[in-house]
């Protein structure tokens, strides 16, 4: 069978990349085409339609700069679909991308199945992109717990398959006991997009100064960019060292981290290190306003969202400030009750995730609705 997918940035082209060997195991003869990276890459033996790195903008600004080369690409990405033919449409997460340019075009031109794996988030905001949605996903397929009701409360099919996060972080968790004893080493996660890094890495840099004399600095890099795109930053700080290719072993084998909100918070926890949560975007004071004008959930981390309390410090906006920071950042490194909090409460995150697995299940239930529709289509 042949399944079309569409992903935005480098986590979605990891999770992706695993539903697609899923898929394989269950589909030997299996065909994909794509937008996404080079692990989804691999699996499919051939090259994306568009990579992700040339869509990957943030923000109102650099969206409106680069609108026509959005738009193009979509529009390609449009007539390749209605020539695949494909058995399912899946998107994965890449809301606005999808919402406007893949979901409606498939709904219209295309005879199959639209399976939505990894749940958008808009519970946190644009409720109102909802009902859109509804309207042209048949299936829904959520990582987050608290998902399922949520979008079953707007008619919608959907269903709970576990975190694909908990599954990718398995293998360096088994292998936790037999890794070196990196203590006294800082990991930075300071986002996988040019505008995150510009607003939160030099801050983040500038937090672990102090403590450089002490502990080891590692910057881990994001798929989706360079060591040209850290280098500015890095410049005044030669004893930091900057690694690609390593992000769970780095923040394993780390005493503590310093996380850009997003998917890297789940996975920081998971992996069993405490942190903090940096997010800044634009001015000091702006991140605060649009974070309370435009959000609809009380915490920007998605540790903090499952386990519905603050479990890992946040720090969004004007209060994103070396001294701020470094304060946080050593009360964790010295243990005692800040330390030993954050351990409590990534034993019950794991725990209330539960599910491994996740790309196997989300498998099987696409294979399930492309064959019930097939039914559905010969009775």
């Amino acid at each position: 069978m042949r399944y079309f997918l569409v992903v935005g940035e480098a986590s979605g082209d990891l999770h992706a990349s695993r539903l697609m060997r899923s898929i394989k195991a269950l589909d030997p003869k299996a065909d994909f085409m794509f937008v996404g990276g080079d692990l989804m890459a691999e699996v499919a033996e051939r090259l994306p339609l568009v990579h992700y790195r040339e869509l990957a903008f943030m923000g109102f600004i650099p969206v409106l700069r680069n609108l026509d080369k959005i738009s193009s690409s979509g529009y390609l990405v449009q007539e390749m679909m209605r020539a695949y033919n494909p058995d399912a449409v899946i998107p994965v997460d890449y809301a606005g991308f999808n919402l406007r340019y893949i979901l409606p075009f498939a709904k219209e031109h295309l005879d199959c199945p639209i399976v939505y794996y990894i749940a958008p988030k808009l519970w946190a905001w644009k409720k109102w992109r909802i009902h859109r949605l509804a309207r042209y996903t048949d299936l829904l397929l959520c990582i987050l717990p608290f998902e399922q009701e949520f979008f079953g409360r707007y008619g919608m099919r959907a269903q709970y398959v576990g975190n694909p996060c908990f599954d990718a972080t398995l293998p360096i968790r088994e292998q936790q006991a037999a890794l070196p004893s990196t203590h006294r080493q800082i990991a930075i996660l300071s986002g996988s997009r040019k505008q995150e890094l510009a607003a939160n890495l030099p801050t983040m840099l500038a937090a672990t100064k102090l403590l450089a004399c002490s502990y080891k600095v590692i910057v881990a890099g994001a798929p989706g960019l360079e060591a040209s795109d850290y280098a500015p930053y890095l410049a005044d700080y030669p004893e930091v060292e900057l690694r690609f290719g390593a992000t769970y072993s780095i923040v394993a084998q780390s005493e503590a981290a310093l996380v850009t909100s997003g998917t890297a918070t789940l996975e920081t926890a998971l992996l069993g290190t405490p942190q903090i949560v940096c997010y800044r975007m634009g001015g000091l004071k702006i991140s605060r306003w649009v974070w309370k004008t435009f959000f609809s959930v009380p915490y920007i981390s998605l540790v903090n969202l499952i386990l519905g309390r603050e479990a890992v410090p946040e720090l969004i906006g004007s209060e994103v400030e070396p001294l701020g920071i470094y304060h946080r950042l050593k009360a964790i490194l010295e243990g005692g009750s800040e330390r030993s909090q954050q351990l409590d409460s990534i034993n019950e995150l794991r725990h209330k995730l539960g599910k491994a697995s996740t790309s196997d299940l989300a498998a099987q239930v696409v294979i399930a609705e492309i064959s019930s529709r097939r039914r559905t289509s010969s009775d």
